[in-house]
C-alpha cells in the first residue's frame, strides 16, 4: 500500500493489525492465521504487502507445514425456498 494511512476505498483511517484468511487450493480450504494486513477502520477493507501476500501463496500451496492443525467445516448447498 502506497500510503498506509488512508484507505483507498473510502478514505477511512488504515492500521496495522492481524487477520486471519481463508484461500482454496485444488479444491482444499486453508486459513492462515495470523496475518499482518493493514485494515480501515471505517470500512473494514483489508491490504496486504506484496511479501504478505507472496507468502500466503506459499503456505497455501504447501503440502504441510510445521504446527498445522486441522478443523472439520460443513458444506451446506444453498437453495432458495419454494415460495
Amino acid at each position: 500500500m502506497a500510503d498506509k494511512s488512508k484507505c483507498p476505498s473510502c478514505g477511512g483511517e488504515v492500521t496495522p493489525g492481524k487477520v486471519d484468511v481463508e484461500r482454496r487450493w485444488q479444491g482444499r480450504l486453508v486459513i492462515i492465521e495470523g496475518v499482518p494486513a493493514h485494515i480501515c477502520r471505517q470500512c473494514g477493507e483489508t491490504y496486504f504487502d506484496g511479501e504478505v501476500v507472496m507468502e500466503m501463496e506459499r503456505l497455501k500451496k504447501a503440502v504441510s507445514v510445521p504446527g498445522e492443525r486441522y478443523i472439520q467445516v460443513p458444506v451446506r448447498p444453498f437453495k432458495v425456498a419454494s415460495q
